[in-house]
């Protein structure tokens, strides 16, 4: 029994001594490590302008037949390591066209980013502005369909591109903050705009040629676009 009460005292002498320090001869509660309030999940949608085309001929041109206008909407998940360095997802798919393509894509992002704000007054800090790029990978699937300049009729609803290929992009974000009761989470549960540009695949070769042309000149597909939207960082 004796060695038992023994026992009993050293787990309590050692639980006490997780909950405590003594210092100087006081006895101070630990210190309390602090979460990381750089760090957490975020979500959002966004609509994207998307350009599919075989000859550059630049932003709203019409010019070009093999030139296709889409519409977008996109699905984003992400997570913040800290203020730095990112990982985000996203999958979109075409909900309008003006010609031929129906376009669905996804990417994996690395995303370096850099925050403005005053660290030193975060108690008045009602917003700041967040610029960032987008490094990666994924994939771009393109089927015909019948639009003002339809791909040619034995394509519709059949696969033009499928390809993977490295990705990147760059944008910019406006994020505002609501402080909460506990300074510990004043960046959760904050909400974000923002607008980027990515290109997601260039020069990819294609499963036929489009409309009939001369396959050595419409032979590859390149697919870049400008996405607008929101997140919610939880």
């Amino acid at each position: 029994m004796e060695i038992m009460k023994r026992i009993l005292l050293s787990m309590g002498t050692i639980l006490a001594m997780n909950s405590f320090a003594v210092a100087g001869g006081d006895i101070v509660p630990a210190p309390v490590v602090q979460e990381n309030d750089d760090a957490g999940w975020y979500a959002g949608l966004g609509l994207a302008y998307d350009r599919v085309y075989s000859i550059d001929k630049g932003w709203f041109d019409n010019s070009v037949p093999t030139q296709d206008e889409v519409g977008n909407v996109v699905g984003i998940v992400g997570y913040d390591f800290n203020e730095y360095i990112g990982i985000e997802g996203r999958i979109s798919q075409s909900i309008f066209e003006e010609d031929y393509a129906d376009l669905f894509t996804y990417s994996i992002f690395v995303k370096p980013q850099y925050r403005f704000r005053d660290k030193d007054d975060l108690e008045n800090d009602d917003g700041y502005f967040t610029i960032y790029g987008l490094l990666g990978f994924g994939g771009v699937n393109v089927d015909g369909t019948d639009g003002d300049a339809p791909a040619h009729p034995d394509m519709f609803g059949q696969e033009i591109l499928s390809d993977t290929s490295f990705q990147w992009g760059f944008g910019i974000s406006y994020t505002f903050v609501e402080q909460p009761d506990d300074e510990r989470y004043a960046l959760k549960d904050t909400w974000s705009v923002f607008i980027d540009y990515t290109s997601l695949i260039k020069d990819a070769d294609i499963h036929s040629t489009l409309y009939g042309y001369d396959p050595k000149i419409y032979d590859k597909l390149s697919v870049d676009g400008i996405t607008a939207g929101v997140t919610y960082h939880f």
